[in-house]
């Protein structure tokens, strides 16, 4: 049975949702250290995001900590629960921090996420899937796009298809990305990997979507995202590695 695959009028609204979440002002370092230097840079970005910088020196962290990853990750992610819990409780009722101040109430259950997806336990998939739903915006494009590596990460191929293709089409439509910008590319390497991972019958399609990046990066060279080549090609060099 062939999937319909579900289309999207993509708005300015939704242009504004996904610029909403790039906001520099939430880009803290990530610390050199001990502890810090073993942490994956975008669990650790998400997780710092949370705090100031004077809050960042206050938590409970031994910089010099060399203990297991886990033990890590588990007191990154009961710091964040910690963390909003205090905000929700410092909301006034009736309202909510999702309705008060839905930012904050996002990067906190984006950080959260993140670390339950890394330490892989079941509550991961919830999480994102809230995030996908619960949101003033008619699409959101990025907790579709974490839901989507999630459901290809657990081997749910063809949901995870329908959720990234509307997800692809739209930054091919933005002027500022497009197909050869590094989102694009990574939306469709995880078409390829979801199409592939649905098995023989489709795995001509999925060589042919193969193909198309590859043939995407090589022309990269002369175009706005030249600088970002070398990065694409071991990019299609992991995709490849997970495929065999």
């Amino acid at each position: 049975m062939t999937t319909e695959i579900p289309s999207y009028i993509f708005t300015t609204e939704m242009l504004e949702a996904f610029q909403m979440f790039k906001d520099p002002r939430w880009e803290k370092p990530v610390p050199v250290s001990p502890f810090w230097n073993s942490i994956d840079y975008s669990i650790a970005r998400n997780f710092l995001a949370n705090f100031s910088s004077a809050e960042i020196a206050q938590l409970p962290i031994d910089e010099d900590s060399t203990a297991d990853q886990q033990v890590k990750l588990l007191l990154l992610l009961r710091l964040l629960q910690k963390r909003l819990d205090q905000k929700e409780a410092a909301t006034s009722p009736p309202q909510t921090l999702y309705v008060s101040d839905y930012q904050q109430w996002y990067r906190l259950w984006q950080g959260i996420y993140a670390l339950q997806d890394e330490l892989n336990l079941p509550e991961a998939e919830q999480t994102v899937r809230m995030l996908v739903e619960k949101t003033p915006y008619k699409m959101n494009v990025v907790p579709s796009h974490m839901l989507a590596e999630h459901l290809v990460k657990v081997g749910k191929y063809e949901e995870a298809e329908w959720t990234e293709r509307p997800i692809c089409a739209w930054m091919d439509a933005r002027p500022h990305l497009g197909p050869s910008s590094p989102q694009a590319l990574n939306a469709r390497r995880l078409i390829a990997q979801a199409v592939w991972g649905q098995g023989p019958a489709r795995r001509s399609e999925a060589e042919a979507l193969i193909a198309e990046i590859h043939w995407i990066v090589e022309e990269m060279g002369e175009g706005q995202f030249a600088v970002y080549q070398a990065e694409e090609r071991r990019l299609n060099q992991v995709m490849m590695a997970t495929l065999r």
